[in-house]
């Protein structure tokens, strides 16, 4: 699946995505329809993209003027093509990749404005631990008003996690967005 910026100053990158099947890219529909739901102008915003995989979100949001956006991936078959997609894009200092395990990363970082979730999907059955401790986090580095999106496989749900709400859900396909407080 070919991958690109669809908005903002960087509209119409192209952006590689690693081999086989250990990520899923966010397609441009689901991307689109995101950024319709979260409004297409990301300007002064913080942002972190945890899991980001190719960053194929963290560089949309980058392109939508994020003031900062935090790539955290530790996956050692996708770091090689998000640094690669970084220096494609001529590397810009407001992308900052951190390529430690969230779980190193999120403590460091504080008052963002949006955090994006897209953890694997086998997590959700096979390591719900991983994903509470992901939301944990991700709250504790939000602003106030800051906002978390998690995505999702059609038939699983986060397991419970005290004081987070999931207030709205949004199905794409085969995959969900909800937005946590």
């Amino acid at each position: 699946m070919p991958l690109r910026v669809i908005a903002g100053t960087l509209k119409g990158r192209k952006l590689d995505a690693p081999p086989g099947l250990e990520t899923r890219p966010l397609p441009d529909r689901i991307k689109q329809s995101l950024f319709d739901w979260l409004g297409q102008d990301l300007s002064g915003q913080t942002v972190a993209d945890v899991c980001a995989g190719s960053g194929t979100f963290a560089f949309e949001a980058l392109s939508r003027g994020a003031k900062v956006v935090h790539a955290i991936e530790s996956g050692r078959h996708a770091i090689p093509i998000l640094q690669a997609n970084h220096q494609a894009i001529g590397a810009p200092k407001e992308l900052r990749i951190h390529t430690r395990a969230f779980q190193q990363v999120l403590p460091t970082l504080r008052d963002l404005d949006l955090i994006f979730c897209d953890p694997p999907f086998p997590w959700f059955s096979a390591d719900p631990a991983a994903l509470t401790a992901m939301v944990t986090l991700a709250k504790a580095a939000l602003a106030p008003t800051g906002i978390i999106l998690e995505r999702g496989e059609r038939g699983e749900n986060l397991p419970p996690i005290p004081g987070i709400m999931e207030s709205e859900r949004r199905a794409y396909g085969r995959s969900w967005i909800a937005s946590l407080s």
